[in-house]
């Protein structure tokens, strides 16, 4: 069809001119012919970044993971206070030892400094990939929905909502994406795998 084929250069030509991306979603499994395969008569939009903001799994995502981070926090504390106390004990017994036992207590000591110092690194680095985990595993499932939703409504092409300046109400397909995503992201869970840091 002429006038599909004409949308459809219309549609892609904005998003080469004003830089958006477009989400393609195929509506069968099923090869199409040559001569059919770039026809386009049903449309519609999806506002992707709306819909990752707006998801209910994104803050719990970031509660679970700031109460994680306070976890952390607590547990570093307490060897924190240990090492303090460990530092003090060292300064008043610094008279009491020669020279070569005191040096072996602070490489000791610096050694423990050095651990911690590690251990609480690499707690955050988890708890960053952890998010961007997250983060992905959610805009994946918005994806799925967007092809499932598209397959249902017999949608030959669904664009970024950014992608166009002006559309029609009913080729909002957004907030039955954010109805499903809720639904499907409510039992997420996140899980970080670091082990607690050592106070010997």
């Amino acid at each position: 069809m002429r006038s599909s084929a004409f949308t459809l250069f219309a549609a892609l030509l904005g998003c080469l001119v004003w830089g958006m991306p477009v989400v393609v979603a195929q509506t069968s499994t099923d090869s199409a012919p040559p001569s059919q395969s770039m026809d386009v008569q049903r449309i519609g939009l999806a506002d992707l970044n709306g819909i990752l903001r707006a998801v209910d799994a994104n803050k719990k995502v970031r509660e679970l993971l700031d109460a994680q981070r306070q976890k952390f926090q607590n547990e570093f504390s307490v060897v924190e206070a240990e090492l303090q106390q460990t530092e003090r004990d060292l300064m008043s017994k610094r008279e009491l030892l020669s020279a070569d036992e005191y040096d072996k207590q602070i490489k000791a000591f610096q050694q423990r400094v050095t651990q911690l110092q590690q251990d609480i690194q690499r707690k955050r680095q988890a708890i960053d990939n952890a998010y961007q985990k997250a983060q992905s595993d959610i805009r994946s499932e918005a994806l799925s929905i967007i092809a499932e939703i598209a397959r249902e409504m017999k949608l030959d092409l669904v664009l970024n909502r950014d992608s166009s300046l002006i559309f029609l109400p009913h080729l909002n397909i957004s907030d039955e994406v954010l109805t499903r995503l809720n639904e499907r992201t409510k039992n997420a869970r996140i899980e970080i795998e670091v082990q607690r840091p050592q106070s010997q």
